[in-house]
């Protein structure tokens, strides 16, 4: 199935005044939107733990397991991303018992690619009206109301698809500016938050997303780089082993040696030997 040929089927909305859990997680049987309206809270999704407040909207998958750890105000939405059970108008209530979730009674779980995985949006601020409006039509149903949250819940899925995907894009962007700062100031002694300072973030948020894009820390990028223009320089010149670890931004030889032995798997001297 395609994004394009998604025809949502509304099968409950809610407002959940507060959500104060920390029960064990829970399954739902069905695709599941939140937006957070007022408070703060953790959802734990997806192996995923992510800090939720205002404007903050989830969209998960059926049988994740899942569950809040605060006090929030939810508009819920349950839905199927098809027409083939509208049939069956009550919604399953999620379990709170992971054992005795029966997968057999996913209404379905055949999402297109861009819908398989959990989707985080903060700052969704202008999809407030379009959720009330959902909430609006299952409390007060018309002729129209079937059609009419069909088509609000696809172009808010479409919504997140999009921003979720602009954002990887920037944190890619930025991830790769970074890298090549690190390799043009590798003699430099860079720090976090230094390099935090010089594009202009958190240090904690650039580390997050930097370990996100490549797999591991700024830091252990700076010390990667260094490293290997170490062992380019033990290759290629005659410098002593303290000399390079001044060419490299080293604080001393220590340092530097420490360092070396930890990437390399072995010494300096033993690297230039081989």
């Amino acid at each position: 199935m395609q994004l394009c040929d998604i025809n949502p089927f509304m099968r409950y909305a809610g407002l959940q005044p507060s959500v104060l859990s920390n029960i064990p997680f829970c399954r739902a049987y069905d695709y599941r939107i939140f937006y957070v309206v007022e408070g703060k809270a953790k959802f734990i999704c997806d192996g995923k733990t992510v800090a939720v407040n205002a404007g903050t909207l989830l969209y998960f998958c059926p049988g994740m397991p899942y569950y809040f750890e605060g006090k929030i105000k939810v508009i819920v939405l349950n839905f199927d991303l098809t027409r083939r059970h509208a049939n069956e108008k009550q919604p399953r209530n999620p379990l709170d018992s992971l054992s005795f979730f029966d997968t057999s009674l996913i209404f379905e779980n055949d999402p297109p690619p861009e819908l398989e995985k959990l989707i985080v949006i903060e700052n969704a601020f202008d999809t407030e009206s379009k959720l009330q409006k959902c909430l609006t039509n299952f409390c007060f149903s018309t002729p129209f109301s079937d059609a009419v949250t069909s088509a609000i819940i696809k172009e808010v899925l479409c919504y997140m698809v999009e921003r979720s995907i602009s954002a990887a894009h920037q944190d890619l962007a930025l991830v790769q500016r970074i890298t090549v700062y690190i390799q043009q100031n590798y003699d430099k002694e860079l720090s976090n938050a230094q390099i935090s300072s010089e594009f202009g973030y958190h240090s904690y948020y650039l580390n997050r997303i930097f370990k996100k894009s490549i797999g591991i820390t700024i830091h252990q990028a700076v010390i990667r780089e260094k490293i290997r223009i170490a062992k380019r320089l033990l290759r290629e010149t005659d410098l002593s082993v303290y000399s390079i670890a001044r060419e490299t931004g080293f604080v001393n030889g220590s340092q530097f040696c420490t360092a070396f032995k930890k990437y390399a798997g072995c010494t300096a001297t033993a690297y230039r030997r081989q």
